[in-house]
C-alpha cells in the first residue's frame, strides 16, 4: 500500500496549462486548450471551439486565487472559512472543492 497523504497537508499548484479570465462579476473563468496537439485543434475546429472556459462561481473564485504554491490546502480552506462564518460544514465542502479541482487537472498537490 502506498503511502497516504493528508489533503490538508498539501500545497494546491495551479496547472501550468489552465489560465484565468476575469468576468464582470468578479468571479474567474478556468481556460485551457481543448485539443493537446496542433494537428487535432486544425482538424476539429471547424466543429469545436479550441478553447474550453469553466466559469466559477464567487467561492470557487476565492479559492483559486488563494492558490499561489506557498500556502497548503488547510490555509486556504481557513481563510475562505473565516470570510464566510454563516456557510454550513463549509471548511468539508471546500476541502472537496480542492479535491475535485486535483482530479480535473486544474491544479497539482505538492507535499509539504
Amino acid at each position: 500500500m502506498g503511502n497516504k497523504v493528508n489533503l490538508l497537508d498539501t500545497i494546491p499548484v495551479h496547472a501550468s496549462h489552465v489560465w484565468t479570465e476575469q468576468t464582470t462579476d468578479g468571479c474567474l473563468v478556468l481556460v485551457y486548450h481543448r485539443f493537446p496537439n496542433a494537428w487535432m485543434a486544425r482538424l476539429f475546429s471547424h466543429w469545436y471551439s479550441p478553447l474550453i472556459h469553466v466559469p466559477l462561481e464567487q467561492y470557487g473564485s476565492e479559492v483559486w486565487q488563494l492558490i499561489d504554491g506557498k500556502r497548503t490546502t488547510e490555509e486556504v480552506i481557513r481563510i475562505v472559512a473565516l470570510q464566510h462564518p454563516e456557510e454550513i460544514d463549509f471548511p468539508q465542502r471546500l476541502a472537496l472543492y480542492i479535491s475535485q479541482l486535483h482530479a480535473d487537472g486544474f491544479i497539482t498537490l505538492q507535499n509539504v
